[in-house]
Parts: C-alpha cells; sequence; structure tokens
C-alpha cells in the first residue's frame, strides 16, 4: 500500500517531535487494512508479550483502540478522557501503563492506514489537554506530507486512460497538495493562467468540477 522505508521514517520523525515538547516511555506503530486487522507492529518500550496479550483479546475492552475509530474523522484520542472497564485497567496495571495517546493517520478519503499510539509508565502524569493540542498542531503539520506518499496515483495509467499531456499530469500532481494555483505557477515556473487552463482541461477530461473530487477519483 505504500512504502515501507517512509512510514517507518514518518513515524520515527512524528514521535520525535512529541518527545521536544511531551515525555513518554514507549510506542506502538502499526497499519492496518480493515477494521478487523492491524499488522506490521513496531513497538518499543512495551515488551511483545504486552502486544500479543492486547491483540488476542484485550483490545475488545480499550475504549481508545483503533476499531472505535476505523469509521468517523477523529484523528487523535486520550485514554485518559474515557473510563474503561475493569478488565482493561487490570491488563495496564499488569504491564505497568498509566495512559495512552492514540493517533489515527488516513488517506484523504478518510481511510485508516496507519495507527500511532505512544504511553507513560504507571505512576507518571496523563496526558492534558495541554499536550493534546500540541498533538494536533503536530497532526496539522504532517499529514499533508502523510498524504503525498500513500496517495500516490499511477502516472502512466491515468495519463493513458484520461488522454492528459505531461504538463498536465505534472500539474494533475500537485493538486494533491495543498498549494493554491498562484503557489503552483510560482513552483513549476510559469503563469497563473497557464496553470489555470491546465485545470479547467484536466477537470474536463477527468468529468470532475473540483480539486476534492479529483483526489476522490484518482486515490487508491
Amino acid at each position: 500500500m505504500f512504502n515501507r522505508d517512509f512510514i517507518q521514517q514518518f513515524s520515527q520523525n512524528f514521535i520525535a517531535q512529541i518527545q521536544h515538547v511531551s515525555p513518554i516511555d514507549g510506542f506502538l506503530t502499526y497499519k492496518t487494512d480493515n477494521i478487523q486487522h492491524a499488522y506490521d507492529f513496531e513497538q518499543d518500550g512495551i515488551s511483545k508479550s504486552a502486544i500479543d496479550e492486547y491483540l488476542n483479546g484485550k483490545i475488545e475492552y480499550d475504549p481508545v483502540s483503533f476499531r472505535h475509530f476505523y469509521h468517523g474523522h477523529q484523528n487523535i484520542a486520550l485514554l485518559g478522557e474515557h473510563q474503561p472497564n475493569e478488565i482493561f485497567v487490570n491488563f495496564m496495571q499488569r504491564w505497568q501503563v498509566e495512559d495512552t495517546a492514540e493517533f489515527f493517520f488516513r488517506k484523504r478519503d478518510g481511510k485508516l492506514i496507519f495507527g500511532l499510539s505512544i504511553f507513560r509508565e504507571q505512576g507518571k502524569a496523563k496526558f492534558n489537554q495541554q499536550e493534546k493540542k500540541i498533538f494536533e498542531s503536530f497532526y496539522r503539520l504532517s499529514i499533508d506530507h502523510f498524504h503525498h506518499h500513500v496517495d500516490m496515483i499511477n502516472r502512466d495509467k491515468i495519463m493513458d486512460q484520461y488522454q492528459l499531456t505531461k504538463k498536465e499530469i505534472v500539474v494533475l500532481e500537485e493538486l494533491f497538495t495543498n498549494l493554491e494555483a498562484i503557489q503552483i505557477s510560482q513552483k513549476l515556473n510559469c503563469s497563473l493562467s497557464t496553470i489555470k487552463t491546465h485545470v479547467q482541461h484536466i477537470y474536463q477530461k477527468l468529468n470532475v468540477n473540483s480539486r476534492q473530487e479529483l483526489v476522490c477519483k484518482l486515490i487508491r
């Protein structure tokens, strides 16, 4: 689905950002392709036995597991904002985990494909609302970079299928960013009117009326 090297680098950079402003004791990352399936785990600061126990049953009692947020648009959740039942509280205590913060990374169409969990050891302070605001800022700053790498398009296939020119496919790729038309023109060193003409032709050839429709039609 996406480049393994990219996702490792992305998660390492994201965690490093958090560690600059918020102390954590460990993390878990994973990929997911449906509401019941998470895979390709990377963890630090917590034992594999704890992860195995979690996946083999305790996940059902976790109020902030990715399954509860697979549908919808919420991208950050703090365990401390919920009331886990006795079974999950006991699990947390046995593995000496005080609190977790969950990050859910989605494609532009909303599909959840990557998750990151950070945690603090028992006895440490829970994550607070100020930290959550910081996390939300980091998330907003990172999500465009994430999208750029996971919402890839097949250039040759799209050029052939929709009869796009080489210049149009270059402009189309820029439409997958948050750059405005004037910024795209500056980046590609051409006039704003030229960019607008290319965009109009792209929309006509793909039978869409907006950038959002275009993105949803082409992402995979």
